[in-house]
């Protein structure tokens, strides 16, 4: 949608908060007719079949459908229509998406339906991921800009704040007696670290936890606030935020985890937020306070962003290792007798170059280090994902390099235990070393609820050269495309984009955009919907000169190898903001799109825009097709894995 559109639909961000405030009294059922009523929930009951299908993924369904059946007012005799739709049955949805849009009482706009969504889907104290993703995905239906969206989740919390902060004199004291009978108990449970973090934080920048009755009630309206001016609702609602308000600060004086040395969080954006986003560093090149932030001063992902701090000792030798294997690579590419050599060698990566195998050493055993300790991170973090550490609501995982073998790990983890649905929202993961094979991935499906996002490149020689000798199959995922036809898997042909492994780190705000991330530049652009710029959150590192990427002299396009890119086609719910850099830069990329089709997501040129189908394909050839490169001339991967 494009920005004069979403003006037209809202002009500011204190519009959407006060007409909030005015119309939370009012249900929408009362607002629209029995048939917008009935249209409202045929699609969620459509999408939930789309979207979450799996036998594991039943229960999930059964229970949000009869909530919401019981939330809009529905007659009991519609209740098998609804049933008969969430079972695959009439799955024409764009008759009902008519309906709603022609209800007198929401003049055109449905943002009025979102905001009804987003508050059932909070209203238990739980903002399940899959609740999440079906809000975007309905809020696509309705051409609803995804900012619209966010905005109205952070009215939300603005909203809950507010009503705290008017509470009586009366209910302040009892609160501040409640708090000095539970201080013993929080300093056990969460540590010094916590209570420091929930200082700073703010709980989240502000909100209280456990929240008052009175905002509970200011959000939910009607039959809700009776539930929750219980003291049990009370603490149901303070358990969206996380235990004692101080979120993943809470792990940064944890007790070591086996060979773990470190492992904390650094906040990136101070901000609130119904959704989190955590990124995650594959190595440093810099011995600094703020080197794991560096690479992610650009992510506006979310309002409220952290990183994960771990190893650091270690992946600054692999950081080091790293830059010295590189720049003796690219001094011998330099020399003329050995620049073919080094160019085929590289590239095809078939005989290695015996100068370039004597410097192995230097970085083998940093990388070997590494590797196994990102994997017992990945594992401790899921064990503070399952914890719920940081609250019960969605969160993103990003991470480059050894940060995403981090998020495989925690993701393979997670998998493996009960109750591990509704916690993660979407996972991107850059230049990862970690195995292609589909069957590999598939169990993740149970794990994330939305968008797997595998982003790779084909020249990465650097990546190649460290798994040399590591696996027989040679099928790494920073180097090829996943062929796991699922809606949520999503390929990402970066080679355009990253000629390199040390790109990765150097140029993350192009690659954040072509894999549809949102970044600080699009969320000041997206101030024009807001009444000013201060309502984006403070980053922790200024955009200065020193924080921007920097330049190598000598960089990895010296040793990059010219082909043409294939296109890719997903069977995957995905949004088409991602498809192309092109399509990033514009304001239609902030739209929420999941699409029922295949899309063509590799990158070959991104400044020009990929072709798009939005029509609905059930076709059993909807498999991805394996990388082939036109010119017999260039080098396939999969042709010297057969060899």
């Amino acid at each position: 949608m494009a920005t004069t559109n979403i003006k037209t639909e809202i002009k500011s961000h204190d519009e959407i908060k006060d007409s909030s405030y005015q119309s939370l009294f009012k249900p929408l059922s009362t607002i629209i007719s029995d048939a917008g009523v009935y249209a409202y929930c045929a699609i969620c009951a459509i999408s939930l079949h789309d979207l979450f299908k799996e036998e594991w993924n039943r229960k999930f369904r059964e229970q949000c459908l009869s909530r919401h059946i019981d939330h809009v007012g529905l007659p009991k005799q519609v209740r098998s229509s609804m049933y008969a739709f969430l079972s695959g049955e009439g799955s024409d949805i764009q008759p009902l998406i008519d309906v709603l849009k022609e209800e007198p009482g929401l003049n055109g706009n449905c943002l009025r339906v979102l905001e009804d969504l987003i508050l059932f889907a909070v209203e238990t104290g739980v903002y399940d991921a899959r609740m999440r993703v079906l809000t975007l995905h309905v809020a696509w239906l309705l051409k609803v800009a995804l900012p619209l969206v966010e905005i109205y989740e952070e009215s939300v919390v603005d909203m809950l704040s507010r009503e705290v902060q008017e509470i009586s004199e009366d209910e302040q004291k009892a609160n501040e007696k409640r708090k000095r009978n539970k201080k013993i108990k929080r300093f056990l449970y969460v540590g010094l670290a916590t209570i420091g973090g929930g200082a700073v934080l703010g709980l989240t920048g502000g909100l209280a936890a456990p929240f008052m009755a009175a905002g509970a009630g200011a959000i939910i309206g009607g039959a809700g606030a009776a539930v929750l001016g219980s003291a049990a609702g009370v603490a149901v609602i303070g358990s969206l935020f996380g235990v004692a308000g101080a979120g993943l600060t809470g792990y940064k004086m944890q007790k070591r985890v086996g060979d773990i040395e470190e492992f904390a969080f650094d906040t990136l954006t101070e901000g609130q937020q119904l959704h989190i986003t955590l990124a995650i560093s594959g190595w440093l090149s810099e011995e600094e306070k703020e080197a794991f932030q560096e690479p992610w001063y650009n992510l506006m992902h979310s309002r409220e962003q952290y990183c994960l701090r771990y190893e650091s000792t270690y992946l600054l030798q692999l950081g080091r290792a790293m830059d010295y294997l590189f720049s003796f690579a690219v001094s011998m590419a330099a020399q003329e007798a050995l620049k073919y050599t080094i160019l085929s060698g590289l590239l095809a990566a078939i005989t290695w170059p015996a100068t370039l195998i004597t410097m192995a050493g230097v970085i083998d055993n940093p990388w070997g280090v590494c590797i196994r300790r990102s994997e017992q991170v990945g594992r401790h973090l899921a064990e503070v994902l399952l914890e719920r550490q940081h609250g019960k609501r969605p969160i993103t995982l990003i991470g480059f390099s050894l940060g995403a073998r981090v998020i495989f790990y925690c993701l393979q983890e997670m998998a493996k235990r009960k109750d591990c649905e509704g916690i993660i929202e979407d996972v991107i993961l850059l230049g990862a070393p970690v195995p292609a094979h589909a069957q590999n991935w598939q169990d993740f499906s149970k794990v994330v609820s939305g968008r797997i996002v595998n982003g790779y490149c084909r020249g990465d020689w650097l990546l190649k050269f460290l798994y040399r000798t590591s696996s027989a199959t040679m099928k790494i995922a920073g180097l090829q495309a996943i062929k796991w036809c699922d809606r949520r898997m999503c390929n990402v042909d970066l080679s355009s984009v990253v000629s390199g492994h040390m790109d990765y780190s150097s140029k993350m705000d192009i690659i954040l955009k072509a894999v549809g991330v949102r970044t600080l530049d699009e969320a000041i652009d997206d101030s024009r919907i807001r009444k000013s710029r201060s309502d984006i959150p403070r980053t922790h590192k200024t955009s200065t000169s020193r924080h921007r990427p920097r330049l190598r002299s000598k960089s990895d396009s010296s040793l990059r190898f010219i082909c043409d890119v294939p296109t890719m086609v997903e069977s995957s719910i995905c949004r088409d903001r991602s498809q192309s850099l092109d399509s990033a830069l514009s304001r239609s990329s902030t739209h929420s799109t999941f699409n029922l089709n295949p899309a063509g997501l590799a990158t070959p040129d991104l400044l020009s825009p990929m072709k798009f189908n939005p029509s609905l394909s059930n076709s059993s050839e909807d498999v991805p097709q394996s990388l082939e490169l036109k010119e017999p001339s260039t080098w396939d991967w999969n042709a010297w894995e057969d060899k």
